[in-house]
């Protein structure tokens, strides 16, 4: 697979591999008809968090080149996230209706979801400007793609990894620790986001230690989801404000406001128990015990 680091190869190689198969392969997600741009826009953007951990991963050797890149990245992702909105909306009603159950089958909940499909079709269909947008869009990756191989990437195996390693899993356990004391919105937005570095930097590194990685990965799966899932509905929560009409009337939004509220918690609880153990090592431990399966890797396990 080419998102991934094998520690008996050029590593350096292999990153920039691992980049331009992300970008392509972004690009390709944009390039299909209109009808399928919802889900090649959600493609791309995962293809993109993903190359974006990549570069965290070797933010030390690239120096002036990550901060370069990583705008260049933030910038097309941003453009991409309001064609996306209304979809995820739609996703996440569906995901708590399935959760919660009978409330959900009212006529009035029905009606709540038709409007919510209507905005997610009339979004995708016609986004103002999003032809241009894309163009844009792939035209920026396709210059992201040509400067891969402008990267310096001085240094040898796990060394050009190591320090991106460390900085990424000890920014995800410092939002942890600030959840600990103060559990807030926007912590665990930042948490989400330092765990999906973590995640993507296990899967590049999966092949040091094929099962015990491919087990933290999944670990790490769950708890992104879990977080993501309680984002999207915080983000619900954010349009029962700003958009009352969309969820019904008055007796409608009484009983779906507590029932997002207590789902939100549910996976907030949820995530905090899968993310202490994930967490619970110290940074240069971890970074030590990666580095020690990257050397017995080379010694002992095929290319």
């Amino acid at each position: 697979m080419a998102y991934q680091l094998r520690p008996r190869s050029s590593v350096s190689a292999q990153v920039r591999k691992a980049a331009c198969d992300r970008l392509e392969a972004a690009i390709d997600a944009l390039a299909v008809p209109p009808m399928d741009m919802g889900e090649g826009i959600h493609q791309a953007r995962k293809r993109i968090k993903e190359l974006r951990a990549l570069l965290r991963l070797v933010r030390t050797p690239l120096g002036a080149t990550f901060e370069l890149e990583n705008q260049r990245l933030r910038d097309i992702a941003r453009d991409l996230s309001e064609s996306r909105d209304a979809t995820a909306m739609l996703e996440s009603w569906d995901l708590l209706a399935r959760h919660v159950g009978q409330p959900f089958d009212s006529e009035a909940m029905g009606q709540v979801r038709r409007r919510l499909q209507a905005r997610a079709d009339t979004g995708e269909a016609s986004s103002a400007g999003l032809g241009v947008v894309i163009s844009g869009v792939q035209a920026r990756l396709l210059e992201a793609l040509h400067a891969v191989q402008g990267w310096s990437l001085n240094g040898k195996g796990f060394d050009l990894l190591a320090d991106g390693l460390y900085r990424a899993y000890k920014a995800g356990g410092r939002e942890l620790a600030k959840l600990t004391e103060t559990p807030d919105d926007e912590g665990f937005h930042e948490w989400r986001k330092r765990v999906k570095d973590h995640w993507y930097q296990c899967r590049l590194l999966s092949p040091i230690w094929p099962g015990l990685m491919e087990l933290r990965c999944e670990s790490l799966k769950q708890l992104a989801e879990a977080l993501g899932d309680e984002h999207d509905l915080y983000m619900m929560q954010l349009a029962l404000a700003r958009e009352p009409a969309l969820f019904g009337d008055e007796a409608n939004r009484a009983i779906l406001a507590p029932l997002i509220e207590q789902r939100r918690q549910a996976l907030r609880d949820s995530a905090m128990a899968l993310g202490q153990p994930l967490y619970a090592e110290p940074p240069k431990a971890l970074v030590e015990r990666f580095r020690n399966y990257w050397k017995d890797a080379r010694k002992h396990r095929p290319l």
